[in-house]
């Protein structure tokens, strides 16, 4: 991957009154996260990348999939074995897990190779609590965490706090059907279906965490992964391009 930026393309598309600029990030990558103003991401070699100064740096270690956010830098290897970033080196974490997210205030969540979805409330020395119920991915914001099931129904788990990273233990389903979603630091929903598009939940706020709708997001190409920081919505489709996208 190239460690210095070249000369970007800047992409227009519109969709009804939105105009969404994505501009093409040179280098390719397999899944990415962003938050706290940070993007790391991996490849399908499972090498670690984050992005400074509008270049890439590769960063030692070797990950399936890494998140980013309030809880910290996390990712999980090939065999499944968590880790954390501490001190510039990756700390393994007790237990085993298929994806990971940091996006919770203070804990970080996840779930398993058999669906179990997990979080870890007091960080990286404590022990997971075991959440009921099935998901193949589960992503956290600062008031909720949203997560879908391997018929891409769609759930919410509300009243997640900094202490009780399980929520209410009550799941709610949301109308739609996603094959992934994510959660960004302030509070926006984003997700893929299996057709590659994007949509974004509107509506969703403190007092209502589950929002009123979807609307779809338009985009240059078909995409299979998404994350959103600080205005930026950035992009990897299904050949593994990455853009960085704005309204």
């Amino acid at each position: 991957m190239e460690r210095t930026a070249v000369v970007f393309v800047l992409l227009s598309f519109c969709f009804a009154s939105l105009a969404l600029e994505c501009t093409v990030v040179p280098g390719s990558l397999k899944q990415l996260d962003v938050g706290n103003g940070q993007v790391f991401g991996v490849n399908s070699n499972n090498q670690i990348y984050t992005l400074y100064s509008n270049g890439w740096i590769q960063v030692p270690g070797s990950l399936k999939h890494v998140s980013v956010g309030p809880a910290g830098v996390w990712g999980v290897d090939s065999n499944n074995y968590i880790y954390k970033l501490g001190g510039g080196d990756w700390v393994v974490v007790p237990g085993l897990l298929t994806q990971v997210d940091a996006g919770g205030m203070i804990s970080p969540a996840g779930v398993n190779m058999n669906d179990d979805i997990y979080c870890l409330t007091g960080g990286q020395g404590s022990s997971w609590i075991n959440i009921p119920g099935k998901l193949k991915y589960y992503s956290c914001g600062p008031y909720s965490c949203w997560g879908v099931n391997a018929a891409n129904n769609i759930y919410i788990m509300k009243d997640v706090t900094p202490t009780t990273c399980a929520g209410s233990l009550k799941w709610q389903q949301i109308p739609g059907g996603l094959s992934m979603i994510e959660v960004s630091t302030d509070g926006k929903v984003f997700g893929v279906n299996s057709n590659g598009d994007i949509y974004q939940r509107d509506g969703v706020s403190p007092s209502n965490p589950a929002g009123t709708g979807w609307h779809q997001v338009p985009s240059p190409q078909k995409v299979k992964h998404v994350s959103y920081d600080n205005g930026h919505l950035w992009l990897i489709d299904r050949d593994e391009h990455i853009m960085d996208c704005t309204e």
